[in-house]
């Protein structure tokens, strides 16, 4: 079967999907805000590109996202096991490239579902209505995406609601004893602070990069600083972008302000 026979196939069961570049997660196509392709649209895409992969908005469903300490540092698992019992059950499952695994839900009406980077350590929650996840038989430099389970997505449980709904990132941190202050009225600088170290998932890097350059410029700090700190945001990113790219993004930023001068 090939692949746009593949993305016909998800189209067909109710599934947003994006073209994205062969062996890679880059998109295709412009698609923050953009409504569903139509059969007509995914024909012309890959036919124009039969090898390109197939991605899927999380608009109707979610992901938790669980990484290997192997590919990203943090050992997702062990996150996941100390979930609370009878919080996560079995749904439609697959396999990343990298070895993670990513467990669908369906998202429940007037559920408050949100992304969050950092759900858990080695868990994020894929939430935002423009954030996709490729999915089989898409392939990348580090392996293939397949379906571990022949399950269909379901409805998470209300205890998992529960605790994506009541997520808070400002809490104590048990390892080293720090925590975050309660802060109502925050300045712009503490704002743009935190930014760098926010981090944005796939699908919303560029952007998220693009008005933070933007902010650090408006500081009128150096270059060198406004790269540096750059950098150090897209480090946070998930996964971060290549230099050649965040290099593209500040360039392109530094000659919409200059023209301001001519």
């Amino acid at each position: 079967m090939d692949m746009l026979t593949h993305a016909l196939n998800y189209a067909s069961s109710g599934y947003s999907v994006l073209p994205i570049k062969a062996n890679s997660k880059t998109p295709l196509i412009v698609y923050s805000n953009r409504p569903p392709l139509t059969k007509t649209e995914i024909e012309e895409y890959w036919t124009k590109y039969p090898n390109a992969n197939i991605a899927l908005k999380t608009t109707d469903f979610f992901v938790m996202d669980i990484d290997t300490k192997e590919a990203h540092g943090t050992d997702g698992m062990k996150s996941y096991k100390r979930l609370p019992k009878g919080a996560v059950i079995p749904t439609q499952t697959q396999r990343t490239a990298s070895g993670g695994l990513q467990l669908f839900y369906r998202k429940p009406k007037n559920a408050d579902i949100k992304q969050i980077i950092g759900f858990k350590p080695g868990i994020d929650i894929k939430a935002h209505e423009n954030n996709y996840v490729l999915v089989p038989p898409s392939r990348t430099s580090k392996g293939k995406y397949e379906w571990i389970t022949g399950l269909k997505i379901v409805e998470p449980t209300p205890l998992l609601i529960e605790l994506i709904s009541n997520h808070h990132p400002q809490q104590i941190n048990a390892q080293n004893g720090t925590y975050q202050r309660s802060i109502e009225h925050k300045k712009w600088t503490g704002a743009l602070l935190d930014k760098l170290v926010e981090g944005a998932p796939e699908g919303q890097r560029n952007d998220f990069l693009t008005r933070l350059c933007g902010q650090l410029l408006y500081t009128k700090a150096d270059d060198r600083t406004v790269w540096e700190l750059l950098n150090f945001a897209n480090n946070h990113n998930q996964p971060p972008l290549g230099q050649q790219e965040v290099r593209k993004i500040m360039t392109s930023i530094l000659k919409r302000e200059l023209s301001k001068y001519e």
